[in-house]
């Protein structure tokens, strides 16, 4: 994909700015995108960084990894989320995070400081960017401290019903389609693959829930 043919529209970052407007920006920011396959580790191959990517398609996974190697799924980004931000702000900050591609994908990255600094051409539409920058930080916090409270409840049972309870706040229904799979389940629950299925199964026969693949109802 090249940056001129970037769907605007479908990304929040650019909400409130026009097409022929944001690829005015891309210029100054030294917009370029990068394509990934599934499990592909995303960093930018550009000069001059640091970059913030947005996911323009696929999706990518923030992983957390310890000092022996163990990986924890910290979240799952979808189109339009962003990554790397907290490292672009300062560096070294996510020095044990990382983001993988979970599917093939295509990133947009951003030079941070030309996004949050006007350039001397005084683009008109860099205070919409930076507030909405701002907004998807916020978004992406709530996300965190949500998966702050799976992690804080105690049984693994309570761990699968406070993370379906939150999907079906967000989807306003008890039919909930999450969007990973069940050993990324596993680990965003902090939990073995094994041990979590065995749970679905026994709270399905108690009739707590029901699931076909990746859609859950709450009974």
């Amino acid at each position: 994909m090249e940056v001129r043919d970037i769907p605007i529209a479908r990304i929040p970052l650019f909400s409130g700015i026009d097409a022929e407007n944001a690829v005015g920006l891309f210029g100054c920011m030294n917009a370029c995108v990068e394509c990934y396959q599934r499990n592909d580790y995303i960093r930018s191959k550009q000069a001059g960084g640091p970059y913030v990517g947005i996911v323009l398609s696929g999706a990518a996974h923030m992983m957390k990894e310890d000092a022996w190697g163990h990986q924890l799924l910290i979240a799952h980004l979808g189109e339009g989320d962003i990554l790397g931000e907290s490292n672009a702000l300062h560096a070294g900050s996510d020095a044990c995070i990382s983001f993988v591609a979970a599917q093939p994908s295509q990133i947009l990255f951003l030079s941070i400081r030309h996004l949050l600094h006007p350039c001397k051409e005084q683009c008109p539409y860099h205070l919409t960017l930076a507030q909405n920058m701002f907004d998807l930080l916020l978004e992406k916090n709530a996300r965190l401290t949500e998966h702050l409270e799976v992690l804080s409840k105690k049984s693994l049972r309570d761990k699968i019903l406070t993370y379906l309870s939150l999907q079906s706040q967000k989807q306003s229904s008890r039919y909930v389609t999450i969007p990973i799979n069940r050993t990324e389940m596993a680990s965003y629950l902090q939990s073995n693959r094994s041990a979590m299925t065995r749970e679905l199964a026994s709270m399905k026969d108690e009739g707590l829930i029901d699931y076909d693949g990746n859609t859950f109802t709450l009974l």
